[in-house]
């Protein structure tokens, strides 16, 4: 069933609305993110602080970089500390992952049958984690990959900022412009990559060969929903705009923004990319609306 842009739109607002427990997925990310996050510092320098006092007690008297590492380097803890961290950032991509594909799963049953519920959530996210997790690494790898390539032709250039030579502003301009264009560009051809992993269960490369192939096919309509997403991000933070003066109003409205980000905007873009990939592969059915006695039940 094909639909246009604006139709997608609404009809994936529709139905955001009609399961707000679609934000439960990035509430729970959110959650899980911090927990992980503070249980690997407290795990990482509490063995670091009874091991190593010193390492605390004398880095505010330090005065050079090369002081700082000789004693970073003294430290007999810190190679443990440095694994733990790295465990936590592990953890944390992990959960992030299972989250989003929780979310995935979540809107494509909200947008084929009109609900969802939780037991999709954590189906979807135990069924496809992994491979959503790898694939997520290799798009990292392809991207940075990508960007060391274009920058290569201006490294004297880029060495010439670091050194006491003059640099010549017109390649670091350009130099400048092609990461941002390649960003760009790379941002809106892999989006699609998580929804076709999780909605065709697709392994992680045939993932992302799936996605620009979708985006290929449809790179109109893709880009048109990634504006639409960035624009909707944009008019959040432009609001607080008028607060920007009051450090208090501008905490507050920061906070407030986090909030309709995790609340809002992350299950609504989600249910809207959905639609797009099931509409444009054929794998939506038109779903009966949700009556609100439905949804109060949750």
């Amino acid at each position: 069933m094909y639909e246009d842009i604006g139709t997608l739109i609404r009809r994936g607002f529709e139905t955001w609305r009609q399961n707000l427990i679609l934000a439960l997925p990035f509430v729970l990310m959110v959650v899980f993110i911090v927990v992980i996050a503070i249980a690997a510092v407290i795990a990482a320098f509490y063995p670091l602080i009874t091991g190593s006092p010193e390492l605390f007690s004398t880095a505010g008297d330090v005065q050079s970089p090369e002081e700082m590492a000789e004693l970073l380097s003294s430290a007999t803890n810190l190679g443990m500390a440095a694994a733990i961290l790295l465990v936590g950032i592990l953890l944390i991509y992990l959960a992030s992952s299972f989250f989003t594909a929780g979310a995935i799963g979540m809107a494509r049953e909200a947008t084929d049958v009109g609900k969802t519920s939780t037991k999709e959530m954590w189906a979807s996210g135990r069924r496809h984690y992994l491979n959503l997790f790898i694939a997520e690494v290799l798009m990292m790898v392809f991207i940075i990959a990508g960007a060391l390539v274009l920058s290569l032709p201006f490294l004297s250039d880029l060495m010439g900022i670091l050194g006491a030579n003059e640099p010549e502003f017109g390649p670091i301009i350009l130099w400048v412009f092609l990461v941002i264009a390649y960003g760009f560009i790379i941002s809106v051809a892999l989006a699609i990559v998580p929804y076709a992993l999780v909605l065709s269960s697709l392994g992680p490369i045939e993932a992302i060969r799936s996605g620009i192939r979708f985006f290929l096919s449809n790179k109109m309509d893709v880009f048109l929903i990634w504006l639409v997403v960035i624009a909707v991000s944009m008019a959040i933070q432009f609001l607080g705009l008028p607060f920007s003066g009051s450090e208090t109003a501008s905490t507050f409205f920061s906070m407030l923004t986090g909030i309709l980000s995790v609340l809002v905007i992350s299950p609504l873009t989600t249910v809207w990319w959905t639609r797009l990939y099931m509409t444009r592969t054929g794998k939506i059915r038109e779903a009966e609306p949700v009556r609100d006695e439905e949804v109060k039940y949750l």
